[in-house]
């Protein structure tokens, strides 16, 4: 019943404007055509859920029918993604709703005998109640209020949960894909372009050419019979690489009025024995902790530029396979683009989703390829420095400002204060930071890096510098300060800024030739 192969649930906004409902099949047939503008049940935060299912399920169902592009007829669709299934000639993975428990529903682990049934005994009242995201009080995102929902939520909720979850109190464990169970399953890619069908169809072309003949396994982790015993638990060497899983017993249910609703039952263990492997599973879009031996788990704060630099150009990291251009891509003129996506989440809850798009120029896709990956690793980290100088001083001359301009008088109170500003011009930089890296990386001479180096440390009105000197003014007409103090306050706090930064310890190199007091 609700059979997503066959029956038109899936809600999607057509490039015309259009919307209309679909069949999981005619979703893959409008995504590969690139006719699909959005989901209208998508949240934000289950965007990388529902991207990586349609790219995991299309590339192993178009792997398994030996197919080498991906199709825009509904109708092949359909019979390679029933392939998968050849032992449920009756669609009964691809259904919504099951009443024999025995039997596989769609992202639903069948039980092994219809005693099991009495496991099921905790409703859930609505999808976004099924759903991961984990408020402390239920306040910034309320829980449990999407009362009249449409099928499709309860689908990217379904997919949701069982593919991105982690652990949530006993009996409730989390999937294999994460550092442990309060980590998070990141995606990091590239693509020509961020829209839908692009983006879904380059990530499924490039796991095809990565693909060999020996890959087997099991693919869909919701066929197989699920009590939730320890001995159950599947090790990853029988399971296909792009693997579908499911963390949770979960079964829907239709009631007389035909509105569906869900029941859980809870686990003894986690469906796959992977807590040694710490992430490493080999999922296509998490970067790998090479130190440590551990996938990802993004800090609270997201993709800083800081972080974000890391990931791509540390050699401390491991980049995922689709994070890495192709040859095809290689040569062709088009620019990519990185897509990064990732949930926080803490101790019994979410911190917050983060994603992040940053242009890719040429020269840096090659060095992503192979090569180069040191030079630019150098130019940020040295950037990356130059700020961390920059944020120094300025937070020294905050904290003068704050004392009264006497220098001898600072407190863990004033350092408390000065973070803020601080931040202002961290997110000032975060802006144009990949940007302006890659108008330096793209130069080769020496004379020519430093003076675009220099240009954005200052510049006079938008530079590094620039704007903290600003920032300082700012700071300095914001906070307290009493009136009898405040002149002395500020000309010291200026007068320090101006001088470490033209110091040794500040960046005095900016300042040879210039021959001015005021950086213009």
């Amino acid at each position: 019943m609700h059979n997503i192969l066959t029956e038109r649930l899936i809600r999607m906004v057509k490039s015309d404007g259009s919307q209309l409902e679909a069949s999981l099949p005619e979703v893959y047939a409008a995504l590969m055509s690139d006719q699909v503008e959005a989901f209208p049940a998508l949240r934000p935060h289950q965007r990388h859920a529902w991207h990586a299912f349609l790219v995991q399920l299309g590339a192993m169902a178009m792997h398994r029918a030996d197919l080498n592009e991906p199709s825009e007829d509904a109708g092949e669709w359909r019979r390679i993604i029933r392939g998968l299934t050849p032992d449920f000639p009756n669609d009964e993975p691809w259904q919504l709703v099951m009443d024999d428990i025995t039997r596989p529903a769609f992202m639903q682990p069948p039980a092994r005998s219809k005693e099991r049934e009495a496991d099921y005994k905790n409703p859930v009242a609505t999808p976004d109640e099924l759903d991961m995201l984990v408020t402390s009080k239920n306040h910034d995102l309320k829980s449990a209020v999407a009362v009249q929902s449409n099928v499709d939520d309860l689908i990217l909720a379904l997919i949701t949960l069982q593919t991105m979850e982690g652990f949530s109190g006993q009996g409730n464990y989390g999937i294999s894909r994460m550092n442990g169970g309060m980590s998070s399953r990141p995606a990091f890619s590239i693509t020509p372009s961020p829209r839908p069908g692009i983006h879904v169809k380059r990530d499924i072309t490039v796991l095809l050419e990565k693909s060999s003949a020996a890959q087997n396994g099991h693919c869909l982790l919701w066929t197989l019979p699920w009590d939730g015993s320890p001995a159950e638990a599947l090790l990853l060497d029988a399971l296909h690489p792009l693997f579908l899983e499911v963390c949770r017993r979960v079964r829907l249910h239709l009631d007389d009025t035909s509105i569906l609703s869900v029941v859980k039952a809870p686990s003894k263990a986690a469906r796959i024995e992977s807590k040694a492997l710490k992430g490493r599973t080999g999922d296509p879009w998490t970067p790998i902790d090479t130190k440590d031996s551990k996938s990802l788990t993004l800090a609270n704060g997201g993709f800083t530029y800081r972080r974000t630099a890391n990931y791509l150009f540390s050699p401390d990291w491991d980049r995922p396979e689709l994070l890495k251009p192709t040859d095809a891509e290689i040569r062709s003129p088009d620019a990519m683009m990185l897509v990064a996506k990732g949930m926080v989440r803490g101790q019994g809850k979410t911190e917050g989703y983060y994603e992040r798009a940053v242009p890719i120029r040429k020269k840096t896709q090659n060095a992503m390829r192979g090569g180069g990956m040191d030079d630019i690793g150098r130019i940020a980290t040295e950037r990356i420095t130059e700020i961390g100088t920059v944020q120094r001083i300025l937070s020294h001359a905050i904290q003068v400002f704050l004392a009264g301009g006497d220098s001898d008088e600072l407190s863990p109170e004033h350092r408390r204060l000065a973070r803020p500003w601080l931040n202002r011009l961290d997110e000032i930089v975060d802006r144009t930071f990949f940007e302006a890296l890659q108008d330096e990386f793209e130069v080769e001479g020496r004379e020519e890096r430093e003076s675009i180096r220099k240009q954005w440390l200052m510049d006079g009105r938008y530079g590094v510098v620039d704007h903290a000197r600003r920032i300082l003014a700012d700071a300095s007409d914001s906070l307290p300060c009493t009136s009898i103090h405040r002149f002395k306050a500020r000309a010291n706090a200026e007068g320090l800024f101006e001088g470490r930064i033209r110091g040794n310890q500040g960046l005095p190199s900016l300042f040879t030739e210039r021959g001015d007091d005021n950086g213009n």
